[in-house]
């Protein structure tokens, strides 16, 4: 048995993938794998997650599109994507065109050529798919401030309604603006009870302080703790799952968010927060 740190015992791909055959359907799975099911889902169970401006489902409804219906601010997504890939951000808009984080043009032959890109499957495993306009979400001021650029995210392992580990995502000028761990973003470890930062990585290097920003990571809080675990909750009842990662976004204004159920958690939390996951899911928490 693998222990991490000489602590507790570490829960590989083999045991994970045995837990996920053994706590979630099929019908589980495929439900969170469509962003649009889910998010209807969640909301039926009073989970907040991020409007719907728009939905299309084929070429022919990409060329009805009311442009002007549009807001300045927005992000474009698959509907089945992998790995967040096909997603395209506007952050303003300037008389016909929008424009990308750094200032770039986003006109609406560009946003049209994604659109049937999305539409003809190029970001899904199936050979079609939806494209889903969402509000652009805008980081909260407290989480703004200890990242690079990007969206901070929290990752909270779910044991059925039971949180059981969490972390903070922030992304960093080396993993370019992404809150992904193999890409070198932060992982910072957050205690359940309080929502403070009790340690730090990057990489396999801990720190105190973000390495871009200079911010002090060590104790600092998320905002809306308690909103937070208490939309990860909700994600069990909503989806299905009985074993699962939930990713939450803190919008500036309108707050926690579930950006995505994973039915498939990866196991970098565990070197973050220094706890192996069989202690974490076999040990009852309450909260």
């Amino acid at each position: 048995m693998i222990r991490l740190r000489g602590w507790d015992p570490v829960m590989g791909m083999n045991l994970r993938n045995a837990r996920i055959s053994r706590q979630n359907s099929t019908a589980a799975i495929r439900l969170v794998n469509d962003k649009y099911a889910t998010k209807e889902a969640l909301a039926a169970v009073g989970a907040p997650t991020s409007p719907t401006l728009a939905v299309l489902r084929s070429r022919r409804e990409i060329a009805g599109l009311d442009w002007d219906a549009l807001p300045g601010s927005w992000a474009l997504k698959p509907n089945q994507s992998l790995g967040g890939n096909g997603i395209l951000l506007a952050f303003g808009r300037r008389r016909a065109h929008w424009t990308s984080s750094s200032g770039k043009r986003i006109t609406r032959a560009l946003v049209a050529d994604q659109l049937r890109r999305i539409v003809d499957g190029e970001f899904s495993p199936r050979p079609s798919d939806w494209a889903l306009f969402e509000p652009l979400i805008r980081a909260h001021p407290g989480l703004a401030r200890l990242s690079h650029q990007g969206l901070p995210d929290i990752r909270v392992i779910c044991e059925r309604d039971r949180p059981q580990l969490a972390m903070l995502r922030l992304p960093t000028r080396f993993s370019g603006g992404r809150a992904n761990l193999h890409q070198k973003a932060i992982g910072a470890a957050v205690d359940l009870p309080t929502g403070r930062i009790t340690h730090a990585l990057v990489g396999k290097e801990s720190t105190d302080t973000h390495p871009d920003t200079g911010a002090l990571l060590i104790g600092a809080t998320v905002p809306h703790w308690p909103e937070v675990l208490d939309a990860a909750r909700r994600c069990a009842g909503a989806t299905g799952l009985r074993y699962l990662g939930a990713d939450i976004v803190v919008d500036a204004d309108r707050g926690p968010l579930v950006l995505e159920v994973n039915a498939r958690p990866g196991l970098q939390i565990q070197n973050v927060t220094g706890r192996g996951l069989i202690a974490a899911v076999e040990t009852p928490r309450s909260h």
